[in-house]
């Protein structure tokens, strides 16, 4: 057993003071507030919990920074998306395998605590019958690196609302219900100590009711289930077509979603929507980053807010790695939707980055279903120190040394696994 003192912490209850914590197999076995060190505890000053990195595409990190030109006068994201399904036509398993470990390696040292993997890129290069050989190469990968992750392979098979057939480029994503099934169970009998495997549906444009309803009734009922909704306007338009409905609508009348599903991105929701989605307890999952690199809107977070939704973030596309730079992306686009400041925060909790990184570990931990839910006992101990200051930062106090974590490149931060 290891133990630690930390001068000040953020718990999932808020900030404390004198904090000391006992580690056990890389979990917390006891953490104590008001506190004096010991002669044989490692002292930090200011500690925050790890995050949980709830969306990921591993492989679309290769791309980052690559697709940065104009294609057509009207760029968006289905321009981006031709040129995203090039790179996933190409890439082979043991390519994967050493893109995902050096990707799982940087978002352990930016602060990830655990990883949502949304895997599509099924079938093997050179062997299309093989839908198993990929999906085990990203979770070798995890493991090789100690990033805990929860496996999502995905259900795809439609190229459009109205079963329409896959086009020629999305074939290698291609699985029918039983095969998705069979993939599951098999990925349940190859996962590592630290890992989960969860069911994941693409989006309500890649999959139909009935196949979401087989998978459901054949899988596990205490399995995370994850789904991307309503991220840009022409899926609205699809779903509103075709079903009279829009997409959360329809989701929601036809399953009982509950606090294992998590919404990821949801950008687009009318006001029904969000009461939906807030009063079930489902996760919105937030992309800021990649959001904002796709142009696909801005999330409606104040009204989320004022209903008690909950939320997490997740690095999607990896355009960058780092936890704190998507909350502060997603913070912004607020003050520039709402022409105002410090959006993210309520009365009780008004330092923004402070009740941001509380909402999005507990959010990410509820969407991993993995324990990554802070620093308190039975919870992985994975926390980003932030004891070394420069400039005006060397005089804040532990909330304002996290808004400048934030907000600002005053803060000298270090991922720890304790």
């Amino acid at each position: 057993m290891k133990s630690y003192f930390f001068e000040y912490a953020l718990l999932p209850e808020g900030w404390s003071q004198g904090v000391r914590v006992v580690v056990a197999g890389s979990r917390y076995v006891a953490v104590d507030v008001n506190q004096e060190p010991q002669s044989e505890d490692v002292s930090k000053k200011v500690v925050i919990p790890a995050m949980p990195n709830a969306h990921s595409h591993v492989f679309q990190r290769a791309m980052a920074g690559l697709s940065e030109y104009k294609t057509k006068d009207n760029d968006s994201f289905w321009s981006w998306r031709d040129l995203m399904y090039r790179l996933a036509n190409k890439i082979s398993a043991d390519e994967l395998y050493e893109l995902a470990k050096g990707v799982y390696q940087n978002m352990l040292d930016a602060g990830y605590s655990a990883v949502c993997e949304f895997h599509y890129v099924h079938r093997d290069l050179e062997n299309s019958a093989d839908t198993l050989k990929m999906s085990k190469a990203v979770m070798q990968a995890a493991h090789d690196v100690g990033l805990p992750m929860t496996m999502l392979p995905v259900l795809y098979a439609f190229s459009a609302v109205g079963d329409a057939p896959l086009n020629p480029e999305q074939k290698r994503f291609e699985l029918t219900a039983d095969e998705y099934i069979q993939l599951s169970k098999e990925l349940n009998c190859v996962k590592f100590p630290e890992q989960r495997v969860g069911i994941c549906f693409h989006s309500i444009r890649a999959v139909n009711k009935k196949m979401m309803e087989q998978v459901l009734s054949a899988l596990p009922k205490d399995a995370p289930v994850h789904i991307h909704i309503a991220e840009q306007q022409a899926e609205i338009d699809q779903s509103t077509d075709f079903h009279g409905k829009r997409p959360v609508q329809w989701l929601y009348d036809n399953f009982d979603v509950d606090g294992r599903w998590s919404l990821v991105h949801a950008t687009h929701l009318d006001e029904a929507e969000k009461s939906l989605i807030a009063a079930s307890k489902a996760v919105v999952v937030l992309c800021p980053l990649t959001e904002a690199n796709l142009g696909d809107g801005i999330f409606d977070m104040p009204s989320f807010i004022s209903q008690q939704g909950v939320w997490a973030i997740g690095s999607d596309s990896h355009i960058e790695l780092n936890p704190a730079e998507e909350l502060k992306m997603l913070e912004y686009s607020q003050r520039l939707a709402q022409q105002q400041r410090n959006v993210c925060c309520d009365e009780e909790q008004p330092h923004v980055a402070t009740w941001m990184w509380l909402k999005s570990v507990d959010g990410g931990s509820q969407a991993s279903g993995l324990n990554t839910n802070g620093i308190k006992v039975g919870e992985q101990a994975h926390v980003i120190s932030l004891d070394g200051q420069s400039g005006v930062v060397g005089a804040a106090n532990h909330e304002s040394i996290l808004d400048a974590y934030v907000f600002s490149d005053h803060v000298i931060h270090e991922s720890l696994l304790l």
